[in-house]
């Protein structure tokens, strides 16, 4: 497969796909510190805790490189998560992987920004082989979520070509299962993971697993209790204290306001512009056999619970409470309130009727199921066979006239739910 081939990886490193908005102001290098961003390095550190423990029911967030274009936005990201596993677990530990390679920042001042001790610093690039070696360290882990920059085929994990493609290591992939715990689950919040990522690293652990089939964007929450993508920021009057998401009001200084989400438009950046479709929320995929036994519908329920939202739901909140986190997830807001309100009354209206049609993206809504979505991403190559041309992808879908994603998806959440609370 042409994908594979190692120079895709060059391509990956300059492909800035979700930026959003970057950190002000530039911090001084000491000569160790740019060594380090030579040779590469990640750090792994711990969210309200200090004392690392292999065998504790464990949290990973794996915090992809920012390539010193982005600010903190996806480690805010993560933090968010973090927040809410440490509220509804507080006796779970959540661990946080991590090359931030943000702008105006060393690694160091990003971790020490947000309080978090780290617990080993490893002075080579993050590696995919090395992030699968400190994931196996964990025993138990309930989940495993990752946040940054993407290609349909690869996750930029590291600085310069380091870069995660899940069908290059299936086998050290299924080796990992035993790793996990039954109701794990896997999110990837990052541009286009849900083309081959998403459903190849479902089959290899034989997990749900979202990832987005168009960009993946930040949002912020307002003052009227909704989170907004940058484009559809009101007064730019941001909150000081979230109240909204969390068992307490948290400073947003802790990095618990920002959130990642997928966009309500087509892909269109840097690997070209996806007029043929979209699919405007994070899809879960269950691909793997016996998967008709619940375990799927109950990690994408378990998932929700952790989603920083429209307010904390726990295994004790009411099924409505919990509806209002699945409409949130399935449900992009917009810059007229009348826009969410629309997606979620169509997804139930879809749901009386029983037909399930509802389309809740703007343009061509893919055809999704848990195995897969019905599209291939198509590229013109360059000369001896060095990836795909800057700018020329495309999908090579067909028209889908009465799309039932966010319909099914509503139903597979709720369901989940029920069972996660028997």
């Amino acid at each position: 497969m042409k994908f594979k081939n190692v120079l895709i990886f060059l391509f990956l490193f300059l492909a800035i796909s979700c930026r959003q908005s970057s950190a002000e102001g530039q911090a001084t290098k000491t000569t160790v510190e740019l060594e380090a961003i030579r040779r590469g390095e990640y750090r792994i550190g711990l969210f309200q805790d200090t004392q690392l423990d292999s065998e504790k029911i464990t949290h990973i967030i794996v915090v992809g490189s920012a390539v010193k274009e982005d600010s903190d936005q996806f480690f805010q990201s993560g933090l968010s998560r973090a927040h809410r596993y440490k509220e509804l677990w507080p006796d779970h530990q959540v661990v946080i992987m991590s090359s931030p390679d943000v702008k105006g920042a060393s690694d160091q001042e990003v971790f020490e920004k947000y309080k978090i001790p780290v617990i080993k610093q490893v002075n080579k690039k993050f590696t995919a082989e090395l992030l699968l070696g400190e994931i196996g360290a964990f025993t138990q882990i309930a989940s495993l979520d990752f946040f940054g920059h993407s290609s349909p085929w690869a996750m930029k994990i590291g600085k310069s070509s380091a870069a995660f493609d899940t069908t290059a290591h299936t086998e050290a992939l299924v080796a990992l299962r035993k790793n996990f715990l039954p109701n794990a689950y896997v999110t990837l919040n990052a541009c286009n993971t849900g083309f081959y990522l998403a459903p190849a690293l479902s089959k290899a652990l034989a997990l749900p697993v979202s990832g987005s089939l168009t960009s993946s964007m930040f949002e912020r929450i307002e003052s009227d209790g909704f989170w907004y993508k940058e484009e559809d920021w009101k007064d730019r009057k941001f909150l000081t204290v979230n109240k909204v998401s969390y068992n307490k009001p948290t400073y947003c200084s802790a990095g618990v306001c920002t959130r990642m989400r997928t966009a309500r438009t087509n892909y269109s950046s840097y690997w070209g512009t996806f007029r043929e479709g979209g699919l405007s929320f994070d899809k879960f995929f269950c691909n793997y056999e016996n998967n008709d036994d619940g375990r799927c519908e109950r990690g994408m329920a378990y998932s929700l619970l952790s989603f920083p939202s429209l307010l904390p739901i726990s295994l004790n909140s009411t099924k409505e409470e919990y509806k209002k986190v699945v409409f949130d997830w399935l449900c992009s807001t917009g810059k007229t309130a009348s826009y969410f309100k629309r997606c979620s009354n169509g997804i139930e209206d879809a749901v009386e009727r029983g037909d399930l049609q509802y389309q809740s993206h703007p343009t061509n809504e893919l055809n999704c199921d848990f195995n897969s979505c019905q599209t291939e991403v198509v590229c013109k190559y360059g000369t001896f066979d060095k990836g795909p041309i800057e700018g020329s992808c495309k999908l090579r879908t067909f028209a889908n006239p009465n799309p039932t994603n966010a319909a099914s998806e509503y139903l597979s959440l709720m369901k989940g739910f029920e069972l996660i609370r028997k």
